[in-house]
């Protein structure tokens, strides 16, 4: 069984209004954040959207069956040069996320795309389905072993096999975040926030997320900007940024860093190399062991500072 994404026409009804006002060619920056009520975000579902994407077609079949779709006085609702355009249209999204089981803090992006106008809007329900539902399932899973203290687990447990619909995705997003995939209650999850900008004092959108180390001891996130991700030297070994929990500078002496935004879509290609999901278990219960001895809410994280 696969899921029928056409169950949800409000990101197509928002397509064809950018279509008939002109803005759908129009670059697009946007972010998908975590849920900021919680302590941290265990992201997930990059692969799922690299999978979806990889099939998504709008098939004369499916042409047809939207062409079908009427009001209460029988007209159809989608215009016959929109169903046209939609006939043709190949998503060439570019799309960065964190590495599925990555620890997020609040106030950084779980994904961040570049894409036209109409393409996002188009995008709205797989990132809400796949990105935001399985993120919010698997950190809800790794939540429970953080706040019982567990931070390990000695043996991994081989991974389920999932089917590519809502029942599959939270089996694979449980299992990803630590937790017993086995349960069929749906988890509750957040109410979907939709997508918004993450900008600098400049008005730039953020691009990466650099993940401070001192040997394997996480010491804060850096935020850049395009422009800043090309100026800061990867040789440096102290790096400024100005602290958002303080609104102070601070520096921070390093050993390495990690970037947190890797390729998912480039040009809608898919770009990953997709690691097995025992391998994304172990990355969950690695991150919420590194970060155990820290509170979360003093851990510094903001915008890069020009030397």
């Amino acid at each position: 069984m696969t899921f029928d994404w056409l169950s949800d026409l409000r990101p197509l009804f928002d397509a064809q209004e950018s279509w008939h006002d002109g803005s759908y060619g129009k670059p697009v920056a946007i972010h998908l954040l975590g849920d900021s009520s919680s302590p941290f975000t265990i992201s997930c579902g990059a692969d799922l959207l690299a999978e979806h994407v990889r099939r998504f077609r709008f098939s004369p079949q499916i042409i047809q069956r939207l062409g079908q779709v009427t009001d209460e006085k029988g007209r159809s609702m989608f215009s016959e040069s929109f169903l046209n355009h939609l006939q043709r249209i190949r998503l060439r999204a570019h799309v960065n996320a964190a590495p599925e089981g990555t620890l997020l803090l609040p106030g950084e992006p779980i994904l961040s795309i570049v894409a036209p106008e109409l393409q996002v809007r188009l995008l709205q329900s797989a990132i809400r389905l796949l990105i935001w539902d399985s993120s919010q399932t698997a950190t809800q899973a790794a939540l429970t072993h953080w706040q019982s203290g567990k931070v390990s687990e000695e043996d991994t447990p081989h991974p389920p096999r999932f089917t590519f619909n809502p029942q599959g995705w939270r089996a694979r997003a449980q299992y990803i975040g630590g937790g017993n995939w086995t349960v069929e209650e749906a988890v509750e999850t957040r109410e979907w926030p939709g997508l918004s900008c993450v900008e600098s004092n400049t008005g730039m959108a953020l691009t990466q997320i650099r993940r401070l180390f001192k040997g394997e001891h996480p010491l804060g996130d850096v935020w850049l900007t395009s422009a800043q991700d090309s100026e800061a030297s990867v040789s440096h070994t102290h790096v400024a940024f100005q602290n958002e929990l303080t609104q102070k500078p601070m520096e921070i002496q390093m050993t390495r860093f990690q970037n947190l935004l890797q390729p998912v879509l480039v040009k809608g290609h898919p770009a990953l190399n997709a690691p097995s999901l025992d391998y994304l278990r172990q990355r969950t219960w690695k991150q919420l062991e590194a970060f155990h001895t820290y509170k979360l809410q003093e851990y510094p994280r903001g915008w890069f500072i020009s030397s």
